[in-house]
């Protein structure tokens, strides 16, 4: 008599497990009669669920129970048995050590690859065998607390780090009467932001400027001499990357200085204008640090002069119109 797959699987369904260990002996007694016994003997196994087969230890856990009659398991197990997913058979009547399923501190990564019995034996010197060597291992294991809790005294540590932003000083306050007044600087921002707009128009096109210089359009960057005054022809034939950096080398050569002279002014006014946004990270800290100067200098005034007008001019562009101000 043959028995298809499907018919294997409703005789698995069986509500009786008694009539169901009937049945599978008679099919698999047809089948060693038909010669296909040694092929499905594997498939004999024991009342113990799935859940605890397989899992083959030594030394640990505790004993399967005393095998039950034979009788074929759940198709599932069928299909894994024939699909070579175990090396020997479930059960070959010898007595095998489990591991125990419960849930204990070897749940996870403190589980062990290799169970060992016994003491390690120190006194031996150096492990002889893997066997010992895995004794001490878990020896030592076994000595390291489960928790660990690392006590640091911070106080003795905050003593000796290093700061790790510097401290930058406040900008300095000046003294009102020589201060620029808010419609002052209104007024003033509104002119600043006529002249760059009328720049920018007359950079982006080809017509020549007052002195008659023509545009060049590739645009070469030049060194600036700080000796002579700017010119409308020499700011355009920077390119936007040489007049950035052109301010950047300016306003970092008077970080120096005890007073700015009116030259020095008109470079930093006419780089201002010229200056194409958006402003990159390094521009804006330049002229933070040139806000910052012109404030410096001019708290050290205590009369008005020419000085003090073209730094309220230099705090006005770089406070208000670049928004270096501190709010």
């Amino acid at each position: 008599m043959r028995y298809t797959r499907k018919e294997l699987e409703v005789l698995s369904g069986a509500p009786s497990r008694e009539a169901q260990a009937l049945r599978w002996d008679e099919a698999h007694a047809a089948l060693a009669a038909a010669g296909f016994s040694g092929d499905y003997d594997g498939l004999v196994a024991s009342d113990e669920p799935l859940s605890r087969r397989g899992k083959k230890v030594s030394g640990a856990g505790k004993k399967r129970p005393e095998a039950a009659p034979h009788h074929f398991s759940e198709v599932t197990e069928v299909g894994a048995w024939r699909n070579g997913d175990s090396g020997v058979p479930f059960d070959e009547g010898e007595d095998v050590e489990y591991e125990d399923d419960s849930d204990d501190e070897y749940d996870g990564i403190l589980k062990p690859a290799f169970a060992v019995d016994g003491e390690p034996d120190f006194e031996s010197g150096e492990p002889l065998d893997g066997f010992e060597y895995l004794r001490r291992v878990r020896w030592e294991a076994n000595q390291i607390p489960k928790v660990k809790v690392a006590k640091i005294d911070l106080s003795a540590a905050r003593k000796e780090q290093t700061p790790y932003m510097p401290e930058i000083p406040d900008i300095p306050k000046c003294s009102p009467d020589l201060c620029a007044s808010k419609e002052w600087e209104d007024s003033f921002i509104t002119y600043f932001s006529d002249t760059r707009l009328a720049f920018l128009e007359l950079d982006s096109s080809d017509e020549p400027s007052v002195s008659g210089a023509v545009k060049n359009p590739c645009k070469p960057g030049i060194s600036f001499e700080p000796q002579i005054d700017p010119t409308l022809t020499m700011i355009r034939k920077m390119d936007a990357v040489s007049r950035a950096a052109t301010l950047r080398n300016y306003i970092g050569m008077i970080q120096s200085f005890d007073a700015l002279s009116r030259n020095d002014c008109l470079w930093l006014f006419a780089l201002c204008v010229a200056v194409e946004p958006p402003l990159d990270a390094e521009t804006c800290a330049s002229l933070r640090s040139m806000l910052r100067k012109c404030s410096t200098i001019l708290a050290t005034k205590s009369e008005m002069d020419d000085e003090v007008v073209m730094l309220n001019i230099l705090v006005a562009i770089s406070g208000r119109y670049f928004g270096q101000y501190e709010k």
